[in-house]
């Protein structure tokens, strides 16, 4: 007499429905998210040069946004002090900063940390030069 054979319950058949389902829902977030990081530009900026002229009480900094989104400076820090600004840098334009630094002092020759701080918290470091 041929063995009986026994097809998949519905239980098992639940189980396997439920396991392809949670592939197909990972493999459509995974491709979804990437779409999206690809479509939307994360901002960058240059700072090419940065001078601390001490006689002027004066930071200077010319920065360069390569792109691919325009970017809104929001502060400037250096040495530790905040400077609140507001300036838009067009993709692949040149931009110079100049901005008042009170109560700051510092020898000339010497280089100052800072950092540029854009409306969305990313940072770009740079050393300014002190002048007199």
């Amino acid at each position: 007499m041929p063995a009986k054979l026994k097809g998949m319950t519905s239980l098992e058949i639940a189980i396997v429905v439920a396991i392809v389902l949670v592939i197909a829902v990972a493999v459509g977030w995974y491709l979804y998210t990437t779409f999206v990081a690809s479509t939307t530009g994360q901002p960058r900026l240059n700072v090419v040069s940065a001078e601390l002229i001490v006689s002027e009480n004066k930071l200077k900094l010319y920065v360069v946004n390569p792109g691919p989104v325009d970017v809104k400076i929001s502060q400037i820090e250096i040495a530790g002090q905040v400077i609140d600004v507001s300036y838009v840098v067009p993709v692949g334009q040149p931009e110079e900063i100049d901005e008042p630094v009170e109560g700051l002092t510092a020898t000339p020759g010497t280089m100052l940390p800072g950092r540029v701080i854009l409306s969305g918290g990313q940072s770009f470091p740079f050393n300014a030069l002190v002048k007199p």
